[in-house]
């Protein structure tokens, strides 16, 4: 279950949702949602899948948190998100990496951090990489890059989920991603879904697959790798 906590990032005050595990032993992951928010609508169950993932990463031993950023830049989820969203990635993809020092205050010493990102916050994530040990994006798009790996740091591992036909980020956004994060010295896998669109979203037979098999691989890779 989630306990709201609060933090502060560029003078701002950030709203997250945290998750506990029983007894702190895989480390912490931050998870970012994208332009959607973290709101179940007709584009997909947005909450339910990504508070999903952060019950289950929980579950499996690690702390999980989810910072609401659009909501402390006051941005409505959705088209205004979406227009303003280069604008405002510098100030979201702080938040994100400001949400690691709060995450581990409730972790172990010593803790390795994950940053997990769906969409647009998978884009926020790389371009907060040097932050995480580990780093998994789901459909992320390079928008006009992921920027260079702060300090010259990058994850020791990633992995990319990325669905064949999905309409609205190209597959070769991942293959880029992957091809960069490579150059890094980041050891990388790069999942393609055949006929799964951009989310995941569906009842059909290749994004249901889709959705089952990415999230069993990307629980295994943070149980793996923090």
């Amino acid at each position: 279950m989630a306990s709201p906590i609060s933090y502060t990032s560029g003078g701002q005050t950030v709203q997250a949702k945290l998750y506990l595990p029983p007894s702190p032993t895989k480390g912490v992951v931050v998870i970012a949602y994208g332009i959607d928010g973290l709101f179940d609508n007709e584009r997909g169950p947005w909450a339910t899948m990504i508070g999903g993932y952060a019950e289950d990463l929980a579950g499996a031993g690690a702390v999980a948190l989810i910072p609401d950023y659009l909501a402390a830049t006051g941005t409505a989820p959705g088209a205004e998100a979406l227009d303003t969203r280069l604008a405002r990635r510098d100030v979201w993809a702080a938040m994100i990496a400001d949400a690691v020092g709060p995450a581990k205050s409730y972790a172990a010493a010593g803790s390795r951090v994950g940053l997990l990102g769906f969409s647009f916050g998978g884009h926020l994530c790389l371009r907060e990489r040097a932050r995480a040990d580990a780093l998994s994006a789901y459909f992320a798009p390079v928008e006009t890059g992921i920027g260079p790996a702060v300090g010259g740091r990058s994850p020791s591992h990633a992995e990319l989920h990325h669905g064949d036909a999905d309409r609205l980020v190209a597959s070769s956004d991942a293959t880029a991603i992957d091809a960069t994060l490579r150059a890094e010295g980041v050891a990388t896998h790069l999942d393609t879904y055949p006929g799964a669109n951009h989310g995941f979203v569906g009842g059909d037979p290749d994004n249901t697959a889709a959705r089952a098999r990415s999230k069993s691989a990307t629980l295994a890779f943070f149980a793996a790798h923090l």
